[in-house]
């Protein structure tokens, strides 16, 4: 069994827009009518097709983008002049000091906060935007393994009904209508199982469990028996299960020990999912992103690489930009030294237009 550690006590949150990584199994009822799904295979086909014939018409192939962003707090304006996108294979990483606005733009990309102007744009408008930020919250009363099911909401739901239903065949030998009614509604949640790969998710559970650290003696345990640690592995594992378009982390890295960061380093880096992190955790930045997007005076500005990059990017744009200025304030004493030589009489006009050149410079 794992090792208990001892962390910061930190609420932590995981929420997922689009998804949801709780799901409730309904109480079996005695209506038998219950029992009957109210849309049949094609309309459910039907409605799957139509969510899928709307990728790319946005314009861009994956990810997101954000198109001059603004956004103001009781007239406070924290973001002005936002611009960055992320796309498939990409790992951008918001920096800047407390109060930049980076969970800001968290927030307006899952709906969460609306921009007072500009766009945000999605590859397609159902994509699924998982979202960790530091308010989660975990059922205590379920065991491990029903924690990191309950990611699959569909699923599992289908696996609930498609047993009710063969009990209820069993149960219904001398109704041969009734028998009949049945035997179509298990066909039917047969083929829903297929569509949503219900024989999967046992195994995708039992393969991300070891490499969370879970043992299989863990399944059965509470999730109550374990620290807080442990219990962010698990909220991190819902994510991961429910495969999303778009994943945002929001200082991922709190309560995990050195071996569960190197894991998800190693497995983070290995998914084509555009991701957006923000992170203190620089060496969590370093081994993940592929570039970075600075939010300052709210203006953002984009540095292709890492953090260790971006620092290095980030001093040679500040000298480029100090000599730059450094080049205006000497132009501007040369104009002024011109006009003081200048004077006044004959070359008075020359004098008075190269003042108006030194007051547009400066």
């Amino acid at each position: 069994s794992p090792i208990t550690l001892k962390f910061r006590p930190t609420k932590v949150n995981a929420q997922v827009s689009t998804l949801s990584v709780e799901t409730s199994v309904k109480e079996p009822q005695n209506d038998i009518e219950s029992l009957f799904s109210t849309n049949t295979v094609e309309e459910m086909d039907r409605k799957r097709g139509n969510k899928q014939s709307n990728t790319g018409a946005s314009g861009i192939s994956s990810g997101v983008k954000l198109e001059n962003i603004s956004k103001s707090y009781k007239g406070v304006t924290v973001l002005k002049n936002v611009n960055w996108e992320v796309k498939k294979g990409e790992k951008v990483g918001l920096v800047g000091v407390n109060g930049a606005g980076k969970t800001t733009q968290m927030r307006i990309i899952t709906g969460q906060e609306e921009p007072d102007s500009g766009n945000v744009i999605k590859a397609k408008p159902n994509m699924k935007v998982a979202f960790l930020n530091q308010e989660f919250q975990v059922s205590m009363s379920r065991t491990v393994r029903e924690e990191f099911m309950s990611a699959f909401k569909e699923e599992m739901e289908i696996s609930e009904r498609l047993e009710r239903v063969q009990k209820a065949i069993e149960g219904s030998t001398e109704d041969l209508e009734l028998m009949g009614r049945l035997l179509d509604e298990f066909d039917l949640l047969q083929r829903r199982a297929q569509a949503v790969d219900l024989d999967e998710v046992d195994a995708k559970v039992s393969k991300l469990m070891p490499e969370l650290g879970f043992s299989p003696e863990d399944s059965d345990r509470l999730v109550a028996s374990f620290s807080s640690g442990w219990q962010m592995r698990m909220s991190l594992g819902k994510i991961l299960l429910q495969e999303p378009d778009l994943l945002l982390l929001d200082e991922p890295t709190n309560h995990l020990d050195l071996d569960t960061i190197e894991w998800l380093e190693g497995y983070l880096k290995k998914q084509d999912v555009p991701m957006v992190i923000i992170s203190h955790d620089r060496a969590f930045l370093d081994q993940l992103c592929t570039k970075i997007v600075e939010t300052d005076m709210g203006v953002s500005r984009t540095f292709e690489g890492n953090y260790s990059q971006y620092v290095e990017a980030k001093a040679a744009w500040i000298e480029t930009q100090y000599a730059a200025w450094e080049k205006q304030q000497k132009e501007i004493e040369q104009t002024r030294d011109l006009i003081s030589r200048l004077g006044a009489g004959a070359n008075s006009g020359r004098a008075s237009s190269a003042e108006k050149v030194c007051m547009r410079e400066s």
